[in-house]
């Protein structure tokens, strides 16, 4: 067939498809709806994808940049972090890299004061001066660092974000060599990067060298402890395995030359990842369980739209019949019922998009969903092509079963049944549409009932695990407790007795304020970052500093636990007199570091009274406190052990405040009391304790409500398919149930003929899909807790649901069938 001649009739079946729809507006809605619902949501999640999965990192030539830690494989962990002195040797000797660079494990709050503005918090990041140089990233204005601004003692040089850039300094094209006042030293601001930059955190506003210099802990320490996380740009030709095999061989030298230091575990290895593969590692799973999840909704929507098409078509099967006995060969007709069900699929495209836009603008606005990269997702011109891709496809997929269903139509029985209505050729046209018509619509149901059990099951088994997260003791009473973070300026703030008087006013003055019951300061607070120190007991055999084990550490003013509601399980808590200069040494542990020192706990011998080492220096163990989830409710307790703030005054401390009512009243009057004490200081991190507690459930929280959106939608799709069929086959098989009952068929008969077959249907579904869900939920592994991807009781739940709603969608047909009058059916 020419070309032209080809275009002419499609173009004459769309308009003809267009008639079609308007004069069925109730079909034509009902299909572009349905078939909308699942287009939008693959569009939107299509575009997270491709963002963050998919599309390659803003730098130059992203493939070749790698991240570096140690991996030590006896704790499991590759991602772990090494000295500035390692650093130095790699950077040094390493081959594989051009070049290699560093940065601090995490962002810090500093306090920018000083011009017209109030104090403000920003959050900085500590890298290497060659940081921009290994991205193959320029700043918008100004120049990077420079090699002795990378040294110790260099210039104090920063770079600032575009954000900041504009929201402070009014976007200042002369904003190179201005000096801005951070943590109460003056910076020479140098550059400004490109909107948008996240790198190594997203968030960040200041970027200053020497990643090493960390201000929590003494100069002396830097060079040693190990806070750092390397990255590089692989040279061209050299592969992942030969750099990993190059920085092991140099590993094998440091742990040589350097026994007794902390990163320098025999036993560890270096670790080489992309990336690109480190940044999105954490959301991976989720995405494509997602994107699986709603690939599953748009499946449901194309069985629901063919199981209509194949209704409506069965009703016009005498005008398909009639056009083929004129001559219309079967292809003509196919192409026609395509054209239609494209026609429906391109419009439920258009507004899908809609819909997509919709939701990801609504994403947007969660923060919980804590994406890499969420400033970049966009709809875009590959988007808009996937988007029309799977609309045409849609279109294919619901219409072609259909299509091909109706496009060859029994002419005689056609022509006959609809004439005269003979008896013996009529009863055999029901027979045959019971066999076919609605064996290929209960199908469809049985594809849609399948679906929907997987989103169904995996929804369950996250709503499970949240509500076993929501039981887990977190060892302290979150309710009515207020936080934030005060970051003290180390130039103003330059000796521990400074830093100590700044928080003892501050604990004083906010424990006279109307509303608050209680105040304390720590080094952390539960889910905020906690540093791990080595540890030993001076009753014990000595250890190497080493091998000993690993505590979260954390210095507190002497209301901490009274202020937090932790329990104290033996001893007593800190006083007053034991944060006192001069002050004997004293410490707390919690059960979980009782455990390890003393295995038989809480029986055998006593801790209090024991003495720990912090570094040579014995403390003596006046109690002995509950464990805290430090690291959040999914995570174990873990060895845990607190000293008076005397001991190690904090240069950024985590404020605790407790309530008599709604925290939040109070923020403005905790700040006054802060800027009472200096107007120049800025505090961060503000929110209340139960909100924190969210935060470490959020990805899950996420997941389970997109996944139950798009499993409640799968089951009312699932749901409407069941009663489409039933309610088609009752019209079908009007006169064989006028018959039945003439025969001397009840109600109750016909009722249970009618139920019978809906449960079949939906049973048949439910097996299919607790097979499917057999499988598919053991990539949901990683989002449970405490559950397992297979809980018998969560399968057998959500089968008996499906089968009740079954029964329930398919009792309004039944009920209808029961009030056939015999004689008007044979009429």
């Amino acid at each position: 067939m020419p070309a032209a001649a080809f275009l002419e009739i499609v173009c004459h079946d769309v308009l003809y498809a267009l008639r079609t729809m308007r004069k069925n507006p109730t079909f034509a809605a009902s299909a572009i709806l349905t078939l909308a619902l699942g287009i939008g949501g693959n569009t939107a999640i299509f575009t997270v994808i491709r963002t963050v999965l998919l599309k390659p990192l803003g730098y130059r030539d992203p493939g070749r940049l790698v991240r570096v830690t140690v991996d030590d494989s006896q704790q499991n962990n590759n991602a772990g972090n090494f000295s500035q002195e390692r650093f130095q040797q790699m950077r040094a000797a390493a081959q594989s890299f051009a070049p290699l660079g560093a940065h601090f494990v995490a962002t810090e709050n500093v306090t920018l004061s000083g011009g017209a503005g109030e104090p403000e918090s920003l959050k900085e990041a500590r890298v290497s001066g060659n940081f921009l140089e290994i991205l193959g990233v320029q700043p918008v204005l100004g120049r990077s660092f420079l090699p002795e601004e990378d040294t110790r003692g260099g210039p104090a040089v920063a770079m600032i974000g575009a954000a900041l850039w504009k929201r402070r300094f009014g976007a200042d094209p002369r904003i190179g060599g201005r000096t801005a006042i951070l943590d109460s030293r003056p910076f020479t601001i140098i550059g400004v990067l490109p909107a948008g930059f996240a790198f190594p955190f997203t968030g960040v506003d200041v970027w200053v060298a020497r990643p090493s210099e960390f201000s929590g802990i003494q100069p002396p320490a830097w060079l040693r402890t190990p806070l750092l996380i390397g990255f590089g740009r692989l040279k061209p030709g050299v592969t992942l395995e030969q750099s990993r095999a190059e920085l092991n061989v140099l590993n094998h030298q440091y742990v040589s030359g350097h026994p007794g230091q902390r990163d320098a575990d025999p036993k560890a290895a270096m670790a080489v990842l992309w990336l690109r593969d480190q940044l999105v590692a954490n959301v991976r799973p989720m995405l494509w369980m997602l994107f699986g999840a709603v690939g599953f909704v748009l499946l449901i929507a194309c069985a629901n739209v063919a199981s209509l098409l194949l209704a409506r078509a069965s009703a016009r099967s005498r005008e398909f019949a009639v056009r083929s006995a004129l001559g219309a060969p079967r292809s003509r007709l196919v192409i026609q019922l395509l054209a239609e069900s494209l026609s429906l699929s391109v419009a439920s495209g258009g507004l899908g998009l809609l819909l997509g836009q919709w939701s990801l603008s609504a994403l947007s606005r969660v923060s919980a969903f804590n994406l890499p990269r969420a400033g970049e997702i966009r709809l875009d011109g590959l988007v808009l092509a996937f988007t029309i891709a799977i609309s045409i496809l849609t279109g294919l997929l619901f219409g072609l079963f259909p299509a091909l269903r109706i496009s060859r139509p029994d002419l005689a029985d056609v022509l006959r049944e609809r004439g005269t209505g003979s008896g013996p050729t009529t009863m055999r046209s029901h027979v045959r549409r019971r066999l076919f018509g609605v064996t290929a619509g209960g199908l469809l149901v049985v594809v849609q009932v399948a679906l929907s059990v997987v989103l169904l099951i995996g929804a369950a088994l996250l709503m499970e695990s949240l509500a076993r997260l929501h039981a887990v003791d977190p060892g302290f009473r979150a309710a009515n407790l207020l936080t934030m973070q005060v970051p003290l300026p180390p130039a103003r703030y330059d000796t521990g007795a400074k830093r100590e008087a700044f928080f003892e006013e501050l604990v004083r003055r906010l424990e006279t304020l109307g509303g608050v019951t209680g105040a304390a300061v720590a080094l952390g607070l539960p889910t905020a970052p906690v540093w791990a120190s080595p540890i030993a007991v001076a009753e014990q055999a000595p250890v190497a500093l080493r091998d000993r084990p690993l505590a979260q550490f954390q210095t507190i003013t002497p209301a901490y636990f009274r202020t937090l509601g932790i329990p104290l399980r033996r001893g007593r808590d800190l006083a007053e007199r034991d944060n006192a200069p001069g002050a004997p040494g004293v410490a707390l542990i919690n059960e979980s570091l009782a455990r390890c020192f003393w295995p038989a706990y809480p029986r055998g011998q006593d801790p209090v009274g024991q003495h720990v080492l912090m570094g040579v220096a014995p403390l003596e163990i006046v109690g002995i406190a509950a464990d805290v989830h430090e690291s959040g409710l999914a995570g174990n307790a873990k060895p845990e052990w607190y000293v008076p703030s005397n001991l190690r005054p904090m240069q950024k401390g985590y404020l605790a405040v407790r309530t008599a009512g709604d925290p939040k009243r109070l923020v403005n009057a905790v700040r006054s009391q802060v800027l009472a004490i200096d107007r120049d200081q800025a505090v961060s991190d503000i929110g209340t304790m139960e909100e924190v507690l969210e935060t470490t459930m959020g990805q899950r929280r996420l997941t389970l409500m997109l996944l139950a959106v798009f499993a409640a939608v799968a089951l009312l799709l699932a749901v409407i398919g069941i009663y489409g069929v039933i309610a088609y086959a009752v019209t079908q098989r009007t006169q064989e149930l006028g018959i039945r009952r003439a025969l001397g068929a009840q109600q109750g008969d016909i009722l249970r003929l009618v139920l019978g077959q809906g449960l079949v249907l939906a049973l048949v579904g439910v097996a299919a899909g607790i097979a499917g869900a057999f499988w598919l939920t053991r990539v949901m592994t990683g989002l449970l807790f405490h559950v397992s991807a297979t809980d018998p009781a969560t399968f057998a739940g959500i089968a008996i649901l499906l089968v009740a709603v079954a029964l329930l969608a398919s009792y309004i047909p039944a009920r209808r069938a029961t009030r056939i009058d015999p004689m008007a059916a044979l009429r």
